[in-house]
């Protein structure tokens, strides 16, 4: 199945062929699955019927010819592809599309007044090429991008296991050897006291394993939206590494009470949470500003604190623990969920005269972004 971004590519594409044809309609007709589909159409002709059966179609038996074909005033048996699809044309030309290991097409232009020549047949010959070597490049990029999304996957899960084996079972470890050996002793104050310290210590992994869950998977991300969510976050940032986080956040100019959609808001909390999460490890900071705002064309992230400013060597420090599969998403991982919903990061020190502290700020084109309903309590 194409994905949404080759989807956009032969919408793209679509019209260009029409402007360079000086065609009326032009047509991508691609095989998915048994079927001929018409993910994408330029022009005048409105396409009645996407989706044919690859056998037992005229555009079926079309497609399975694999040659070029010029229709002039087509007529009859020659026009029934064109019946099947709800279209008319004086005339027609088709190209085959062939994309590389991943199935076939149709590339057509039609005109409803007049007639292709020879330069025309060339030139979509030539388009057809085209488009098959923009989408190799499009699936090309987007192997690389899946691919680099299953190690970053892989890397947290790593990174979860590790957590609680070093520390969850361990801790739980140490607790049970505790109590076996004040129950090996026959002592009842010092098995009381145990009994204590464990249900302390228990308290304790509860609370870490709170933690741990709260990062797989936020509730209030859920159940209350981005902005309980990240004020949590603010208040958790606060309680773990002392920080003083100040929430700024404004969203009624886009979402007019209700929901942003999931993607969008699951980004925005992980880039929040990776950079406050940085702030309290290496920053030396006292204090932090997260400011979020939107209107109608975009949204603005922008996570501030007044700490000791970015080393000069950060972007490479972030290449190499990419390349070396180490520690968490940081900053690659930050811009790499920036780019997967159109957006751009951009971290610099917060004072550009000194160079002190440090700005990582998220921007976010809107437009075509779905939104949700408002969940009620």
């Amino acid at each position: 199945m194409l994905a949404g971004s080759e989807l956009w590519l032969l919408r793209l594409m679509a019209d260009r062929g029409r402007a360079l044809l000086d065609a009326d309609t032009l047509l991508m007709v691609v095989e998915e699955a048994g079927e001929l589909r018409v993910p994408a159409s330029s022009g005048q002709g409105s396409v009645r019927r996407r989706i044919l059966p690859l056998h037992g179609s005229a555009l079926g038996a079309l497609h399975a010819a694999g040659s070029p074909r010029h229709f002039d005033r087509p007529r009859g048996a020659e026009a029934a592809w064109l019946h099947e699809l709800g279209l008319e044309a004086r005339a027609a030309l088709v190209e085959p599309l062939q994309m590389a290991g991943h199935g076939s097409g149709l590339v057509i232009a039609l005109r409803s007044d007049g007639g292709f020549r020879d330069p025309d047949a060339r030139a979509l010959e030539s388009f057809a090429q085209s488009v098959a070597q923009r989408l190799a490049a499009e699936r090309s990029v987007e192997i690389e991008r899946l691919r680099y999304g299953m190690q970053a996957r892989e890397r947290e899960r790593t990174r979860w296991a590790r957590e609680i084996h070093d520390e969850t079972v361990q801790g739980l470890g140490a607790l049970r050897l505790k109590l076996a050996s004040a129950r090996d002793l026959q002592d009842r104050q010092a098995l009381e006291e145990a009994v204590e310290d464990v249900l302390e210590g228990l308290g304790a992994e509860i609370d870490g394993l709170r933690h741990l869950i709260t990062e797989l998977r936020p509730a209030a991300l859920d159940d209350l939206g981005l902005p309980a969510a990240l004020e949590a976050l603010a208040r958790r940032a606060q309680a773990i590494d002392g920080l003083d986080v100040k929430t700024e956040i404004d969203l009624q100019g886009y979402d007019d009470g209700g929901r942003l959609d999931a993607e969008l808001e699951s980004t925005v909390y992980r880039v929040v949470q990776e950079a406050l999460t940085n702030v309290g490890k290496h920053a030396q900071a006292s204090s932090a500003t997260v400011e979020v705002r939107a209107d109608g064309a975009f949204m603005w992230v922008q996570v501030t604190d007044d700490g000791s400013g970015l080393p000069p060597d950060v972007e490479q420090r972030a290449s190499e623990r990419v390349e070396q599969g180490s520690g968490g998403f940081g900053m690659s991982g930050m811009r790499e969920r920036a780019e997967l919903i159109g957006g751009e990061l951009a971290v610099r020190p917060a004072d550009q005269m000194t160079g002190k502290g440090t700005t990582v700020r998220l921007t976010v084109p809107l437009s075509g972004r779905p939104l949700t309903a408002a969940q009620g309590g």
